[in-house]
């Protein structure tokens, strides 16, 4: 039976760069301390485990190999030592985790959403559908079967990271699934004196997510540490003006009226943000409006979606097994 009152935790925090062990362990670390302060879901920023590659946007891709190869080493498996420390977290604090990991699936990489649910079973991933800009030079590219929401006692919960949040589209679709509580993935950002900063568009946007939905937003960002900075940009005075320290959106939960309801993080301080939540809140903003249901007007604007997985390779018959064991040979 779902329950209408959740107490739901945003974290802001620093990956330890590309080391995968220390990531998840520092990770477990947070989930247990929200669990202990009475929260029933947490959600992690953006490539947490085990970091963003924010050296894509500082030079060329050639001098970004070195950082690549690592992150490829330090990537999440599914099965894998990361998944399963993280699932024991979950079972043993009996908590709802959303982490945004770089996923290695045979010889590529994607950015993943991994949910688990208080038993520590894996419910289901999201992978982000397009990779912006330079991101394309490390992640592939997700498809419609990897944008779930999941009925859970605690709600219907369902994520994207980043700029999927821009996407008209992709609020559509998540809305059609009738999402309650939405998970924002966020990374920490680069300073940008022209314009408005990059920390308040992630605002914005979530803002709009949740008005546009009715739905509850957990918005959580990376800061970037200082060890990373030094690592990626070493004396260059330019790419160290581009990422000070800091950066991060602030962590913070967002109610459907587009209200912010719980404490913010400093943009450049860790910290975990908490809110209780009413879902019957959810009710009153799709009154007004449901833009998958009585708000649309599917007689003149319809959106077709494609659930189905688009592998590229579709193998057909048995695999054939054409190992001989060294047992085997010795028998012959």
């Amino acid at each position: 039976m779902m329950k209408n009152n959740v107490k739901v935790a945003a974290v802001q925090a620093s990956p330890v760069f590309l080391n995968l062990t220390a990531t998840v362990e520092k990770a477990c670390g947070i989930i247990a301390e929200a669990a202990d302060n009475g929260a029933e879901l947490i959600v992690l920023p953006e490539a947490f485990i085990p970091g963003y590659p924010y050296w894509i946007w500082l030079g060329d891709p050639g001098w970004g190999m070195t950082f690549w190869k690592r992150l490829y080493k330090n990537s999440v498996t599914i099965p894998g030592p990361a998944v399963t420390r993280l699932s024991e977290t979950a079972r043993k604090h009996n908590i709802y985790i959303c982490v945004s990991v770089t996923e290695r699936d045979r010889g590529s990489l994607y950015l993943t959403q991994l949910w688990f649910d208080k038993e520590g079973n894996l419910m289901g991933k999201h992978r982000k559908i397009r990779p912006t800009g330079v991101e394309r030079t490390i992640w592939g590219e997700g498809d419609g079967s990897t944008m779930p929401v999941f009925e859970t006692e605690i709600g219907r919960l369902g994520g994207l990271m980043c700029w999927e949040h821009m996407m008209p589209t992709n609020a559509v679709i998540m809305d059609s699934k009738n999402e309650q509580i939405h998970a924002a993935s966020w990374p920490a950002f680069a300073w940008d004196e022209k314009s408005v900063h990059h920390f308040e568009t992630c605002r914005l946007a979530s803002k709009y997510y949740a008005i546009a939905t009715g739905t509850f937003v957990v918005l959580s960002s990376e800061t970037l540490s200082q060890e990373a900075i030094d690592e990626m940009c070493g004396d260059d005075e330019y790419k160290r003006g581009i990422y000070k320290k800091g950066q991060g959106a602030g962590a913070q939960i967002i109610n459907p009226a587009g209200k912010v309801i719980s404490s913010v993080t400093e943009h450049d301080q860790e910290g975990i943000s908490y809110a209780d939540i009413d879902l019957d809140d959810i009710i009153e903003a799709k009154y007004h409006m449901d833009c998958a249901g009585h708000y649309s007007k599917g007689g003149i604007v319809q959106l077709m979606y494609n659930q189905h997985s688009q592998e590229v390779v579709s193998a057909m018959g048995e695999e054939v097994d054409m190992g001989i064991s060294y047992s085997q040979l010795q028998e012959s």
